[in-house]
């Protein structure tokens, strides 16, 4: 694809602009809040750190702001949208650069692996995602991590705030310490409504996540035994545990032996704590 050889301000235009002129609104169905300010997108870009001359994956296209951002900076733009209304608005404007190729699809059935195969190497994803959806996605791409080396979304804070939790924190749960085991999570910047059209009642926050372990020996146990640690966060990990069916004196023995209390709760727990009881218990076969 060619390179951009023009600002891409010249292209620009307001989506509540574009929205108007073509007699559509924003669809709550789909969670559209748009992206309103192309010097934030920058930003966020900026922020991202994106390698020379990289292609990039953008997921959800929207209006097109975040594009424009990443068309400046990345040597290509896979980007994809559901809505064939956006779809008509950016083609009929002639909004994009020639280096930004748009897909229809749905992001949560995007062969991840097939696209890095497509591109010959692992995907660098962006995207303003639809807060209803944010964490389905999320575990659809941790579980296909080879497929990517990092991601840069926009999430709704309370979500973000869960990401990034570490264990003691209210925010902590069976999410926070699976992508502590499998990635480097980092808070970019937080954005109020007013920096998106129309406005949503949340704040939003922009993470990235940067893969760290592509392969973790007993993953599948491993998130079995987070889902049920953290099934009542009120009870202590052993009543929650106990729902395996061993004997609580042995578990009270495994307890002993990793250095855990008894009376410990699942958000007291560090994530590789939580990797060493699910061999133990897998070793057992209650897992």
């Amino acid at each position: 694809m060619p390179e951009v050889n023009f600002p891409v301000t010249n292209k620009f235009k307001s989506p509540a602009y574009l929205l108007k002129k073509y007699g559509i609104k924003a669809k709550k169905g789909l969670g559209q809040n748009f992206l309103i300010d192309l010097k934030l997108a920058q930003k966020i870009v900026a922020l991202a750190n994106i390698p020379s001359k990289c292609p990039v994956v953008e997921l959800g296209v929207g209006l097109g702001v975040l594009t424009l951002a990443l068309a400046e900076k990345a040597s290509h733009v896979i980007g994809y949208e559901i809505d064939e209304d956006l779809i008509r608005i950016l083609r009929q404007e002639n909004l994009l650069p020639p280096n930004v190729e748009i897909r229809k699809g749905d992001i949560l059935k995007i062969d991840y692996l097939s696209l890095a195969r497509e591109l010959g190497k692992k995907l660098l994803l962006f995207g303003n995602l639809p807060y209803y959806l944010s964490s389905r996605l999320l575990y659809k791409l941790l579980e296909e991590r080879n497929a990517w080396e990092f991601a840069v979304f926009m999430f709704q804070k309370e979500v973000a705030e869960r990401l990034l939790a570490k264990p003691g924190s209210k925010d902590y749960g069976h999410l926070s310490a699976y992508l502590a085991l499998t990635c480097k999570v980092e808070r970019l910047l937080t954005l109020g409504p007013g920096n998106f059209y129309p406005p949503p009642e949340v704040y939003s926050t922009v993470v990235k996540i940067s893969v760290l372990r592509e392969e973790i020996y007993q993953e599948k146990e491993l998130q079995k035994l987070l889902k049920l640690a953290f099934s009542a966060r009120r009870k202590k990990l052993l009543k929650n545990l106990g729902a395996l069916g061993l004997p609580k004196d042995k578990l009270n023995r495994i307890f002993e032996e990793l250095g855990l209390p008894s009376k410990v709760r699942a958000e007291e727990v560090e994530p590789e704590k939580f990797l060493a009881l699910t061999q133990r218990l897998v070793s057992l076969k209650v897992l």
